[in-house]
């Protein structure tokens, strides 16, 4: 009787072992699409924005940061929260 826990327990321990093992070597596959540490960036095809451009992307953000910030505080809580009296939304 004794002998065949001995066995079963090797058994179990076994095929623990190799399925700690097989999870492992799965998480290490050539799979993953990060890119290596010592890897460089690609050189930037393009020039950098000129200072019209920089301001035109600003205001466009300004703007569209604006036009959200007034949406949300036109739409009703998704949490059924109000705000304390006398405090405004966040932009």
């Amino acid at each position: 009787m004794g002998n065949r826990r001995t066995v079963a327990a090797r058994v179990v321990a076994g095929l623990a072992l190799g399925a700690s093992i097989a999870t492992l070597v799965a998480a290490c596959s050539p799979g993953a699409d990060y890119p290596s540490i010592l890897d460089k960036p690609t050189p930037r095809a393009e020039q950098p924005m000129n200072p019209d451009q920089v301001k035109q992307a600003t205001d466009a953000l300004i703007s569209d940061r604006n036009r959200l910030g007034q949406q949300q505080a036109s739409a009703p809580a998704a949490t059924g929260s109000t705000l304390p009296a006398g405090s405004t939304p966040k932009p």
